[in-house]
């Protein structure tokens, strides 16, 4: 059978996990049409700023609204309104911990106009976009929202104890799956000679480390 290509499918797969009857439409009146309406999109927004999906990265130039009133930056710039997760500015390889910004609302204050007579009209981002086509869903993460919709609604629709530990189980396995196998789509880099790996482990005892070794972005810089 085909995978799921509807909220109500993916619902769907949770109510089966539970051993509950399907439902037709998430606008429906039944205890369970309700609950499953009501946690829907928390789960799936939940999910997706848990981890940097690379399936829901997005970037965009985002507009410059002004200069802010009160604050030590020099513009304000109006961040998408289907962004979770701010992940870059400027260049998606200098990790946010290195930039000095400030979200407020959906205003992102940031330091990036040298010149205030002409300030700069856009500034490139990337963020996680709240993705709600499921078309585009990995499989595996699929699955990950099943499970996790089933958590929830199996301690509302009085699920079985064996049941629920079953799901628990199931889910760690899932999300490990299926972060691997995001991560596949976008590989850190590896070096085979860095500043970290010619350090060595005991500097002062000039034993150094060989081999080739990933490490998250920036981190070597």
């Amino acid at each position: 059978m085909a995978r799921p290509t509807t909220d109500e499918g993916v619902c769907n797969l949770a109510l089966d996990q539970i051993k509950e009857s399907i439902i037709a439409s998430l606008t429906g009146t039944t205890k369970t049409e309700l609950l499953c309406a009501r946690w829907y999109d928390t789960i799936r927004q939940s999910i997706l700023q848990s981890y940097n999906w690379n399936f829901a990265l997005l970037s965009a130039n985002i507009a410059r609204s002004g200069t802010p009133a009160v604050s030590d930056y020099t513009d304000s710039y109006t961040l998408p309104a289907t962004l979770l997760k701010l992940r870059a500015i400027i260049d998606p390889k200098i990790p946010l911990s290195r930039r000095s910004y400030e979200i407020q609302g959906l205003l992102l204050l940031y330091n990036y106009s040298s010149d205030t007579d002409n300030p700069e009209l856009t500034l490139p981002v990337w963020y996680t976009k709240d993705e709600t086509t499921i078309s585009v869903w990995p499989a595996l993460f699929i699955k990950l929202m099943s499970e996790e919709l089933a958590l929830v609604l199996g301690k509302k629709l009085t699920a079985r104890p064996s049941i629920m530990k079953d799901i628990r189980t199931d889910l760690i396995e899932t999300r490990r799956l299926a972060r691997s196998m995001d991560g596949q789509s976008r590989p850190p880099n590896r070096y085979s000679s860095s500043k970290i790996v010619n350090a060595g482990l005991f500097p002062s005892h000039n034993k150094t480390v060989a081999g080739d070794y990933t490490f998250p972005a920036g981190m070597d810089d």
